[in-house]
């Protein structure tokens, strides 16, 4: 019998999509791992507390509001919740070494490992889902990536928030950097990025040596979705975006901006 490393690879399977895509286009299962935490170690607890604060001028957060923080990594940003004082925080996560450290960490929220793709929720279950530092656009096709924001919407009671902290497709291509390279303690961190050939990806190879005594060589590949494609995409997962920023400081989204921060509301639903 033909095994599955998901639920999700079961479905694809017997819809006939293929699965056997190179193993840099399911980086994802690999990179989020202690040693992706030292490369982003300048993702810290106040940058979290820092969001956390500046997202509760556009949601109408209470202490008892239901939260899912999707793609929660290490749950800096649930322990950010927490301290603001939220009771009902869940986060999930696919990263076993990313939960572990989650899961050492006070103050704690409860934390499930899924896949985003298919979320192990019933439905209307939260006010609001939040994801942050682009955990978005990471699947080879639209079709995956749609099931995500669809996902969302499923989750979330009718009337209900979400927030999706993005990349700004033109702010990325206007700093592009082929290459850059930097020491962080005993080891070297070696980035080399490019576009894909259809320029809707941007896509890294990142190589570490010295960590642990041993080289490593990770990838990473996010899809490249334009606002107008992510305005489509939100409505035909039934999300209705209320607006955009271009960074938490707040200010109006734009070409300049660095981040594409859109949030709003869960259609109305009979169910």
């Amino acid at each position: 019998m033909k095994s599955y490393d998901s639920a999700w690879d079961a479905i694809i399977m017997t819809t006939g999509e293929r699965m056997d895509f190179p193993i840099k286009n399911r980086w994802w299962r690999d990179w989020f791992n202690d040693i992706y935490l030292d490369v982003y170690a300048h993702r810290d607890e106040a940058g979290a507390d820092k969001e956390i604060r500046a997202i509760r001028s556009l949601l109408p957060l209470q202490p008892m509001t239901r939260i899912l923080d999707l793609c929660c990594g290490n749950g800096r940003h649930c322990r950010a919740l927490r301290r603001e004082g939220f009771e009902n925080v869940v986060g999930v996560d696919f990263s076993h070494p990313l939960l572990r450290h989650a899961l050492a960490e006070k103050p704690q929220a409860e934390y499930l490992r899924a896949d985003m793709r298919l979320l192990p929720f019933s439905n209307h279950g939260f006010d609001v889902v939040l994801s942050f530092f682009t955990s978005f656009g990471y699947f080879k096709t639209n079709v995956e990536n749609l099931s995500v924001l669809h996902e969302i919407a499923r989750v979330l009671k009718s009337g209900g928030w979400f927030l999706l902290d993005y990349l700004n497709p033109a702010y990325v291509r206007k700093t592009f950097l082929p290459e850059s390279e930097k020491k962080h303690g005993e080891y070297t961190i070696r980035e080399r990025r490019s576009f894909s050939d259809d320029g809707e990806r941007i896509e890294k190879e990142i190589f570490i040596e010295n960590w642990g005594g041993d080289s490593h060589r990770f990838f990473e590949s996010v899809r490249l979705y334009e606002y107008e494609e992510m305005q489509e995409m939100l409505r035909a997962a039934d999300l209705d975006l209320a607006g955009c920023w271009g960074s938490f400081a707040g200010e109006k989204y734009g070409a300049e901006s660095p981040r594409m921060i859109l949030f709003g509301t869960r259609g109305e639903t009979n169910e």
